[in-house]
């Protein structure tokens, strides 16, 4: 079975959207948990409906939490032998969970199966784009079949997956560990990098007809790089560089993302006229130190 884990907060305009992609899925073995993180709105009155239709879906109600949290609680109540997370505003293609279900069956072998992913603005499901800008190529994804050194080189430049992309086994919760609740931002690909830390097999489904991941794009918010300075990017290095299977190379990626991350940051806000600059600047300039710290260890013992 797979089980399908929906966190949402206040997104009722439309999670109605996100479930009937759930219920047109070809592969019919599933469970959807949708994990109220403590909204506001009418979230419940929409899912309730859902539940009243099929018994494949459940309620569950939490205090705002955020989004760690609620994936955790879905994970842990979860029956199925396989995840799929699938954010309150974004959708599945029909065919996307079975495609990856054959994938398993063929490769026993494999942890995680991730799937092609396109992006779409609200009302403009059918207009799709390979990436959140549009200025990448359509396969500009890494088609990753291995473990290892390769898997890690790869998360050390970026975050290649949206969390609706990958199906994977539940039981590697059991040797990676949940989502980190204390992180506000790229809990995500502090997720992928430890699975890939600790030898996890991704799987690229290069299969494209009717099996995309596909995500809502929403404008007006702040610089995604900005967002990443907040506090994820820091704890992410400091998860990742502490681990023993991170080596030296990778370990100088991932401290040239975050100078460049951080004073791509310093020129947004000194664009925006922000003036607490100086602040900005005092608070995180220790970070530099600490990280080189951090490096120098992962070179003595490499």
């Amino acid at each position: 079975m797979v089980s399908i884990i929906i966190p949402t907060y206040n997104y009722a305009h439309y999670l109605t959207e996100t479930l009937q992609s759930v219920m047109v899925q070809s592969y019919n073995n599933w469970e959807c948990i949708v994990v109220d993180d403590g909204s506001t709105d009418n979230t419940h009155e929409i899912v309730d409906e859902f539940v009243k239709k099929n018994n494949k879906f459940r309620y569950i109600y939490q205090q705002n939490k955020g989004v760690s949290a609620a994936r955790n609680i879905g994970i842990k109540t979860a029956k199925g032998n396989f995840i799929q997370f699938l954010d309150g505003d974004d959708l599945l293609q029909p065919d996307k969970i079975k495609s990856q279900i054959e994938v398993f069956k063929k490769n026993p072998e494999v942890d995680i199966v991730y799937n092609q992913v396109r992006f779409f603005d609200d009302g403009k499901s059918q207009q799709l784009r390979a990436s959140l800008q549009g200025n990448k190529p359509e396969d500009w994804l890494p088609e990753l079949r291995t473990k290892g050194k390769e898997v890690i080189a790869c998360f050390s430049k970026i975050n290649f997956l949206v969390i609706n992309s990958p199906l994977i086994k539940k039981n590697l919760f059991d040797i990676v560990g949940y989502f980190d609740e204390s992180m506000k931002t790229l809990e995500d690909w502090d997720f992928w990098m430890r699975c890939a830390l600790e030898n996890c097999y991704f799987y690229f489904n290069k299969e494209d007809s009717n099996t995309f991941a596909l995500v809502r794009a929403h404008h007006g918010s702040l610089s995604t790089k900005t967002r990443l300075m907040n506090n994820g990017y820091f704890m992410f290095l400091e998860h990742t560089l502490s681990h023993k299977n991170i080596s030296a190379k990778n370990s100088l990626i991932l401290f040239l993302k975050y100078v460049e991350l951080f004073w791509d940051s310093l020129f947004i806000k000194f664009h925006m006229g922000t003036n607490s600059i100086v602040l900005a600047t005092a608070s995180i300039l220790a970070l530099p130190v600490y990280v080189l710290i951090k490096l120098i260890r992962v070179i003595k013992s490499s």
